[in-house]
């Protein structure tokens, strides 16, 4: 059997072996990760070595290169994937997006501890004075949103989704968002909590198909946690607001690790990816696997 030679310009056209290498779903995830990782890290490097001292290094730096990784990732997308556009980003609706996912954040705070504080494991001791300061840590907590939303969620689970289906990306994308916080203080509760937290903004991502209500939930639970309520985030030791006492097992409280590594956490974050997850179902957000759909495109053959 003779073989048919390939048209040159269908050869042409095919992408070279490197480029659909360079292009497969896992090369994609770590090459737009490196991109994020690199924009961060010599941004903050260089705005240090230029401005020495720390005093005026206060706010502007966090804002400054929250603009860079969004810029970052524009030229990604445009680059890897050909799209001009960021639907991820669209504007029509953000602010109502931004706005619940602050109150989806500060309330599952709020709720964590005020069951602990009902339970007796919590007690408000007295205030710090206000201060102008508190709005500092604003700046950085919406940094630390969107540019680990961008890395988890925009990068790792939607490419993840678009090749293997919703269910198997929010196993991956919470798991490695947990391992991404291993750190000496954590507690296997804790790390099971911050596998939850990244389910529940994994299905704020797919409730919206934008980062406005996962970077919001995001940076509010943070602020929320540290700047209010001066309680540790992700074993980093916070001074807040509010001055409280915890008192009880290091499963009831978290012990040095903070909140993050209670069961209310577990309670609270569980609630909220389940609220969430039944939103992004209910518009029909909800990928099938790529297996499940594969296999009903067997059946449907079969059955002509």
């Amino acid at each position: 059997m003779t073989a048919v030679p390939l048209d040159p310009a269908v050869a042409a056209s095919r992408p070279s072996r490197f480029m659909r290498i360079v292009k497969s779903a896992p090369m994609r995830i770590v090459i737009g990760a490196v991109l994020l990782l690199l924009t961060a890290a010599l941004s903050f490097g260089l705005i240090k070595a230029a401005v020495p001292a720390a005093a005026a290094r206060f706010v502007w730096p966090y804002l400054l290169i929250t603009v860079l990784l969004g810029m970052m990732y524009w030229l990604y997308v445009r680059l890897m994937e050909g799209r001009r556009s960021l639907p991820e980003f669209t504007l029509p609706g953000a602010p109502a997006e931004f706005g619940v996912g602050l109150l989806l954040g500060a309330g599952a705070v709020a709720l964590a501890m005020g069951l602990l504080a009902a339970s007796g494991n919590y007690q408000v001791t007295g205030m710090n004075p206000w201060s102008a300061k508190i709005a500092g840590p604003l700046a950085e907590m919406l940094f630390v949103g969107v540019f680990e939303e961008l890395l988890f969620r925009a990068v790792l689970f939607r490419i993840t989704e678009r090749a293997l289906g919703s269910w198997p990306a929010l196993v991956i994308s919470s798991v490695l968002f947990a391992l991404a916080h291993l750190g000496e203080s954590i507690s296997f509760l804790g790390l099971a909590n911050t596998a939850v937290a990244g389910l529940a903004l994994s299905a704020a991502w797919m409730a919206t198909r934008r980062l406005w209500l996962c970077v919001a939930i995001h940076a509010a639970w943070n602020y929320t946690l540290g700047s209010i309520f001066s309680i540790a985030v992700s074993g980093h030791p916070a001074k807040g607001l509010v001055i409280g006492a915890m008192s009880g097992p290091d499963w009831v409280t978290g012990g040095v690790y903070g909140l993050e590594g209670s069961v209310t956490t577990l309670l609270v974050m569980g609630l909220l990816a389940v609220i969430l997850l039944r939103r992004a179902r209910v518009k029909g957000s909800v990928l099938p696997s790529r297996w499940r759909a594969a296999g009903r495109g067997a059946a449907r053959d079969a059955m002509i």
